[in-house]
């Protein structure tokens, strides 16, 4: 992983054709900005893996459509469910 330390107003720039700027920094949030064509996907990173989770269980129901793997994959999720 590349570390890079910026300040606001700053930039970054990635490949040709995307640029990350640092709009603020107040306390332990940084807020940036992300110029990039509109054909790339930007995501926050717990959305990337919401999706990614999503794709895994529908593949696993497509594969897998008898009752069995119903409740193994309930018991998936349910193993992976944050504790409160």
């Amino acid at each position: 992983m590349l570390v890079l330390s910026r300040r606001a107003g700053e930039s970054l720039v990635i490949g040709d054709e995307i640029i990350l700027t640092v709009l603020a920094v107040e306390g332990d949030k940084v807020k940036i900005g992300v110029t990039a064509p509109r054909e790339v996907p930007i995501k926050r990173q717990e959305i990337w893996q919401a999706i990614k989770e999503q794709e895994t269980i529908a593949e696993h129901l497509a594969t897998n459509p008898d009752p069995a793997a119903f409740e193994e994959l309930r018991q998936l999720l349910a193993a992976d469910a944050p504790k409160e």
